[in-house]
């Protein structure tokens, strides 16, 4: 699995995958790719975007959200120069932010911030960039001049002209130099400059927002379009020949892998297959099935049950972006089923919609590689637009007159299961809206959950409970904002129902974490298990001991993780989480409904539900990886380093 990278790492990863977009500012559409517009012949200009660039177009339901926001936080004269109107052309860039956030591109230009805040269930336009330049330069809306240069995280306080507009209002900026930035009104009535820049010199910018349709722009790019569809198509062909394997498109009702499907349709794949998590959308389901009679080829869907995802809710709690158990649970277990029934015994090209610009891990994948998921060691994955934008992915919808879900047209920039924890809370709160039906049921789930761990209301209601192991820094801002202290909240769900101790035996002293477990272990399994971790392992009557050289860690019947205080950290948040694995698959076992223990396993060693044949384990720990019980380890891993960090 590709490493995960932060911070610069990652930004120089995702520049990998930034579009080549250039705008043609005679026909005010943006081009792909080319320095000559396709359409007039003209030169195009280059439009710089924050990194990744993923950049999609705004659909009319957005532009018109955006122009309200805009009308409320800028004024109308501001908002019709930076945008138009909502019949403008508008392109939305994926920023970084607390919840939903983009960069607005009008005319080829950055011209605002355009920013959902999940406290005061609104949207926020604040000036960026050209924005900024073009609003001082004119002395339209909210606009300040100092008498000094701007500087990030400089407060303001005096020397300022202008109209200064509420508190928690965002500004354009001007100051000496030139030098332009943002800044924020606080409640004393200073300004903190949130982003700062220096010109040269000053920029009279040529800005007309313009009305033109999504067809228009499709024609600007065809022929690019049509290029990265042959490129695509041809690869594909190339790696169904050379490999030998059934080929099978995997679709999602998402936007990539529609795109993906109808590449592998190109390309003679005959077969599609999508998983039905009992938890989807009701326009994701349609837009499946609108998608395979589209292409003309057959659809199999596979499904772990209607109810699976609430089995697993109870026993696990709340899935999370730190705590996916869910993804194993509801899809790897039922498309390990299908997989057998399609190509029984047999080598599978499985087709996706994955594109590196959207994550670092992604864009660190190979564009082939092994599966790490269902059908282990005999399973490849494809990733025929892997070097795709967004943009593209739009535009080729429809081009070649896809079925898109009709989620995207709301705002949605990512569609998976409707409770899904990588969701943004606006859309999550769309949802609820759209399918009170769906919503009641789940969030009294969570208002339980939050009752027994003693949580507040707004970790429900502001969707903290989106994480698990540990709070970003947006969602810690998040949550100061709403009175609330992030450790004490993260503490109290992570160590409800575990008791932690440190004693002293001959062994000397120990760490000790008992964690909450749903049952009693299955002791009859743990050797098999023990034997799974691939270290040399002794038992006895009540426990099991795990080694690795000269550390170890210790599993007792009655729930408990002993290791020994003075282990290395590294090893010792590594024996931790092995020694808290085995037990939770002995504990927190769903059973024969899952089995992806046994499917994920080369050699053929499961014979039941978390039972391991010793004389047949290589302890190569595919069956610890795959079980979603596992993902709980993490909570002993934090409460022995916990008990650690007292010393």
């Amino acid at each position: 699995m590709p490493r995960r990278l932060k911070g610069r790492d990652a930004l120089e990863v995702l520049r990998r995958y930034m579009p080549r977009l250039r705008w043609c500012p005679f026909c005010g559409l943006p081009v792909l790719g080319r320095e000559q517009c396709p359409r007039c012949g003209g030169r195009t200009l280059e439009v710089k975007l924050a990194p990744p660039g993923d950049l999609r177009p705004a659909w009319p339901e957005e532009r018109e959200r955006l122009w309200r926001a805009a009308l409320e936080s800028l004024g109308r004269e501001a908002a019709r120069r930076l945008l138009g109107g909502p019949w403008a052309l508008v392109l939305l860039n994926p920023v970084q932010s607390v919840d939903a956030g983009y960069e607005v591109i009008v005319d080829g230009h950055t011209v605002a911030g355009f920013f959902y805040d999940p406290l005061e269930d609104r949207w926020l336009v604040r000036p960026d960039r050209i924005g900024v330049e073009i609003l001082a330069a004119e002395e339209t809306g909210p606009v300040l001049y100092a008498d000094t240069v701007l500087r990030p995280g400089a407060v303001l306080r005096g020397g300022l002209r202008g109209e200064k507009p509420q508190s928690g209002s965002y500004v354009a900026l001007a100051g000496r130099g030139p030098s332009y930035g943002i800044g924020r009104v606080l409640g004393d009535g200073a300004v903190r400059v949130v982003k700062a820049w220096k010109r040269w010199r000053r920029v009279e910018w040529r800005h007309r927002p313009r009305a033109r349709s999504l067809d228009e722009v499709v024609e600007a790019n065809r022929g690019w379009l049509e290029e990265r569809e042959e490129e695509a198509r041809s690869w594909l062909e190339k790696v169904i020949r050379e490999t030998g394997a059934k080929p099978l498109a995997s679709v999602s009702g998402g936007k990539d892998s529609t795109v993906s499907a109808a590449i592998a349709a190109l390309a003679g794949v005959e077969d599609l297959y999508s998983v039905d998590t009992g938890m989807e959308h009701p326009e994701t389901l349609e837009t499946v099935e609108r998608l395979a009679s589209t292409l003309g080829v057959r659809l199999h869907v596979a499904s772990p049950g209607p109810r699976m995802f609430w089995r697993g809710a109870e026993l696990y709690g709340p899935p999370a972006r730190d705590y996916r158990w869910c993804t194993k649970l509801l899809k790897m277990t039922s498309l390990a089923r299908l997989l057998e029934e399609l190509a029984p015994g047999g080598r599978v090209l499985t087709v996706t919609g994955q594109r590196g610009a959207e994550s670092t891990q992604r864009a660190l994948s190979p564009r082939l590689a092994g599966s790490g998921t269902a059908g282990r060691g005999r399973s490849l994955v494809a990733a025929p637009i892997q070097e795709w934008s967004s943009l593209e992915v739009f535009l080729y919808i429809r081009l070649r007159g896809l079925p898109l879900n009709p989620l995207y047209r709301l705002g949605f920039d990512r569609i998976g299961c409707w409770m899904c924890p990588a969701s943004h809370l606006c859309e999550l709160r769309e949802t609820a809206r759209r399918h009170p039906e769906l919503w009641e049921e789940w969030e009294r789930l969570l208002r339980r959950y939050a009752r027994r761990h003693e949580l507040p209301r707004s970790w429900v209601k502001l969707g903290l409970w989106r994480w698990r192991w540990s709070l970003p820094a947006e969602a810690r801002r998040l949550a100061n904002r709403a009175g609330l202290d992030p450790d004490v909240t993260l503490g109290r769900l992570n160590t409800y129902g575990a008791m932690t101790a440190r004693e002293y035996s001959r062994e000397g002293e120990l760490l000790v974490a008992s964690p909450s477990l749903p049952s009693e272990p299955d002791w009859d399994k743990m050797p098999g298990l023990a034997k799974a971790t691939g270290l040399a392992y002794s038992v006895e009557d009540d426990n099991i001991t795990l080694r690795d050289g000269r550390v170890w860690a210790r599993v007792t019947r009655s729930g408990r993780v002993e290791i020994p205080a003075a282990t290395p950290p590294k090893e010792r948040r590594r024996l931790a989480k092995l020694a808290a694995s085995i037990l939770l698959m002995a504990s927190a076992c769903i059973g024969e409904q899952c089995m992806l223990c046994a499917s994920s396993c080369p050699e053929d060693a499961v014979k039941g539900p978390a039972v391991i044949d010793a004389d047949k384990c290589t302890g190569c720990r595919a069956c610890i990886n795959a079980c979603p019980a596992t993902n709980k380890a993490e909570q002993v891993v934090q409460l022995i380093e916990g008990l650690a960090k007292e010393n």
